[in-house]
């Protein structure tokens, strides 16, 4: 099977914004913004201010300096997720090619796949993460598409912080 694609700037945004947002740290600043709030609601005794300000103020600060910096990152057009790329799946391996070069990626280095925010995300072992827009697919591809990433991706666990690198 042969896909060409091409990422748009909503579909990027989309992207990173997902994966941003779905950050661990993310998890900590609203847990701990929740907590002081119910401090500050169930228990009269809590200093008000600096209880709110002390959780929301971090909490408000990722979220708008992500919001930005992934808008900003989103109007560089020479990224390379913007450049039409093919993508030819094989028996044994993924083929990518753009304007940048080519690899060859086989099966066994891709550690898992979703469909998120309009696109295919093809995460590999080694951090790296491939989009392919869900546009560039057909209507009747898409099974059969689905398919063929479900039988030649094996889902592998996300690294632990104490193991070491692959190489």
């Amino acid at each position: 099977m042969i896909i060409e694609s091409t990422i748009s700037q909503k579909e990027f945004t989309r992207h990173a914004l997902s994966r941003y947002f779905r950050r661990p740290i993310f998890y900590v600043f609203a847990f701990v913004a929740a907590v002081l709030t119910a401090f500050v609601i169930y228990d009269p005794n809590t200093p008000q201010a600096p209880a709110l300000l002390g959780g929301w103020i971090p909490f408000l600060v990722y979220i708008i300096v992500g919001w930005i910096t992934i808008h900003r990152q989103s109007q560089n057009r020479d990224l390379p997720v913007y450049q039409p790329t093919r993508y030819e799946l094989g028996r044994e391996a993924l083929i990518v090619s753009a304007r940048s070069g080519r690899s060859e990626i086989p099966w066994s280095k891709v550690r898992s796949w979703r469909k998120l925010a309009g696109v295919y995300e093809l995460q590999l072992l080694n951090g790296q993460v491939l989009l392919i827009s869900a546009r560039a697919i057909g209507p009747r591809q898409v099974g059969a598409f689905e398919r063929m990433l479900r039988n030649r991706i094996e889902p592998k666990p996300e690294p632990g912080v104490f193991d070491e690198p692959t190489a």
